[in-house]
């Protein structure tokens, strides 16, 4: 004989936030699957908008890596607290999505201290849209024990590098349908961390520039961003000085060789990178 919560549970008259008590009661996995599927247009909600961003992860994808963050938001919920599970489920959604992408799908992975205080930034202002407040960006920053100015660099992270796509990304490469992976078409593969790295060197390596060639020092210029651009392919310095490829790199590895033999001297470490 079927009781009246079953009875309720069957004809999807509970609300998400009984459905979770009852399954936080009795760990009952019909249950916990009746609340994702009752919850999974916010899903596929958040994965339309994620599969925007130039990720290499199908919506399909995203909507797998969904669920996962469905399950922990499940798992996670006081029924206690007054929220909203649909927020609180969105939050978990998006969160797991995104960690699959910055891990997996990006040309570009951030450090993991960003990301975990970009996901604590986004649970903060995740509250605040969930209480009909309006952000502020000083009691958040004093909330998670972050300056704002690293409030604003992180934020920067997410927005400079959330649109950059798959290092196994397929190419065409010229009118004969020739095909690549984009990475052999890439400046040096730095992480962002050594992005940071350069920057700090830039001025002491500038003074060793010095000592090049005008071509050797343009061209490490060119590949590096040291003439405050961003850093160009050997395709693109080829292409701009009439020579190819294996050129170019035979030029530029001559004057990282040049400039390696004195780091010592100036109190460098090798940060310079390998290609």
């Amino acid at each position: 004989m079927i009781n009246a919560k079953q009875h309720k549970v069957n004809n999807n008259y509970m609300s998400n936030e009984e459905l979770i008590a009852l399954y936080q009661e009795n760990r009952d996995l019909s249950i916990r699957n009746r609340i994702i599927l009752n919850n999974i247009g916010l899903v596929y909600s958040a994965a339309k908008k994620k599969v925007k961003s130039n990720t290499s992860f199908t919506i399909e994808d995203l909507v797998q890596e969904g669920i996962i963050g469905m399950i922990k938001s499940i798992e996670k919920f006081d029924i206690t607290k007054n929220v909203s599970f649909s927020t609180y489920a969105y939050y978990w959604i998006t969160q797991q999505m995104d960690r699959a992408v910055m891990n997996n799908g990006y040309l570009i992975r951030l450090p993991a201290y960003v990301y975990e205080k970009l996901n604590a930034i986004s649970l903060m202002e995740n509250s605040y849209l969930a209480n009909n407040e309006n952000l502020d960006i000083d009691m958040l920053c004093n909330e998670i024990n972050i300056t704002k100015q690293e409030y604003l660099l992180i934020n920067a992270y997410k927005t400079n590098f959330s649109h950059l796509i798959s290092l196994n990304s397929v190419i065409n490469i010229d009118s004969d349908d020739n095909y690549a992976e984009l990475q052999d078409y890439i400046p040096c593969d730095y992480s962002i961390e050594d992005a940071v790295i350069s920057d700090d060197l830039k001025v002491q390596i500038m003074n060793l520039l010095n000592m090049l060639t005008p071509k050797e020092k343009e061209i490490i210029k060119l590949r590096y961003g040291l003439n405050g651009e961003e850093p160009l392919t050997l395709e693109a310095i080829g292409s701009k000085y009439n020579l190819t490829r294996e050129r170019i790199r035979q030029i530029e590895n001559k004057a990282l060789n040049k400039i390696r033999r004195y780091t010592s001297r100036f109190g460098l470490k090798d940060y310079l990178l390998e290609c």
